[in-house]
């Protein structure tokens, strides 16, 4: 199984010059966004800004994606097709696009505009409305670009009329998660957005990975490395890990016994995924 990714970090749009810092930062990803992030009378130049900085950048690094306005909306294709004109004549500068507010006919258009080009890349989805997350199994399977959902805190609670908090949200979390295992697709959480709580972003990042998900949004940093270190096994994990995927290796990939314990399918693969989450991007 290969690496997982584990940190996808925002840029605000407006900021171009952060964008090479936050490469520098170490996060598995950077989504430099052009939407909540900007104001709405500064959206036009930030895309010319932006997208002139990341055709500005090395072709290595960490993998950039662009976070769009609604497709829905004529700001947004404007976005979406000079983004996609950005990726034919530089395909190092951006591996994909990320929708906002998305519904899976907004998945299913992006994906198909990129066919329409010629181009390779991605697609991840935002889910922070209430009806997109009664859609959420359908956008996990909208398009075959489309490589994680992320979960939107912040505009769904406002969306379902609740707080910013664990408990009223964690049945979205789930259903979400439950989304994305279905279509085999990663679940990636909202970021943290209370930067001096270190103990409740440490809390909650225990809650997030034990309920499912496989990555974490960050607005700072600062927070990829507790992100990272959150994720990563300990070496008796991985250790057992191995035991596990060797014994049924040597039993010819049938249920065995190792410890007492019952060697099948699921458990090993669950071992692979953590041997997974222990290789850095």
């Amino acid at each position: 199984m290969p690496a997982m990714r584990r940190s996808y970090l925002f840029v605000p749009g407006n900021r171009p010059e952060r964008i090479a810092k936050a490469l520098a930062a170490g996060p598995d990803a950077v989504i430099v966004d052009l939407e909540d992030a900007v104001p709405p009378d500064e959206k036009c130049a930030a895309r010319a800004a932006a997208l002139a900085a990341l055709a500005a950048l090395p072709a290595a690094g960490p993998p950039v994606l662009l976070r769009i306005n609604t497709v829905r909306s004529r700001l947004g294709l404007a976005d979406l097709l000079a983004a996609v004109a950005l990726m034919e004549r530089a395909p190092h500068a951006l591996a994909g696009l990320m929708l906002p507010k998305a519904m899976p006919e907004d998945i299913a258009l992006t994906g198909d505009v990129m066919d329409e080009a010629g181009i390779a890349g991605e697609i991840g989805a935002l889910i922070e409305t209430a009806a997109g997350l009664e859609e959420a199994a359908r956008a996990a399977r909208a398009s075959p670009r489309l490589s994680f959902l992320m979960f939107g805190g912040a505009d769904l609670a406002l969306d379902l009329g609740v707080q910013l908090q664990w408990d009223p949200l964690v049945n979205a979390r789930a259903r979400l998660v439950q989304a994305c295992g279905a279509a085999r697709k990663p679940a990636v959480d909202m970021p943290w957005v209370r930067l001096d709580d270190f103990a409740g972003e440490s809390a909650e990042m225990a809650r997030s990975f034990a309920l499912g998900f496989t990555a974490r949004a960050a607005i700072h940093p600062r927070q990829i490395p507790a992100i990272h270190a959150a994720l990563m096994p300990t070496p008796d994990e991985i250790a057992q890990a191995r035991r596990v995927i060797d014994a049924f290796t040597a039993a010819s990939e049938r249920a065995c016994l190792l410890d007492g314990r019952l060697v099948e399918r699921p458990l090993v693969e669950g071992c692979r995924r953590i041997l997974a989450r222990a290789r850095p991007v």
